[in-house]
């Protein structure tokens, strides 16, 4: 495998990368939703930083689809799942 391969960014789950920006951000909304629902903090919190950091690579890189608002999305919900409180 080339170094290339491994410089890739990695798809917060399959199929991300191919979904456009509306929907990158409505199923990041959806699955940020269920683990509230679960009060599954530690993957929302891995849910968004993924998104998030999926999002700054690929706006880091040359010649790439990066979705700056689902990217801010990301990190505001990143910044929720932080202020979630042990019930």
């Amino acid at each position: 495998m080339s170094d290339a391969t491994f410089r890739e960014p990695r798809e917060p789950w399959p199929g991300y990368a191919s979904l456009g920006d509306d929907e990158r951000d409505q199923l990041l909304a959806k699955k940020f939703e269920q683990a509230k629902d679960q009060n599954d903090q530690d993957y929302a919190l891995a849910l968004a930083a993924a998104v998030a950091n999926y999002e700054l690579v690929l706006d880091l890189q040359p010649d790439t689809h990066a979705a700056e608002p689902v990217a801010a999305s990301a990190r505001s919900l990143h910044d929720d799942a932080g202020s979630w409180q042990a019930s």
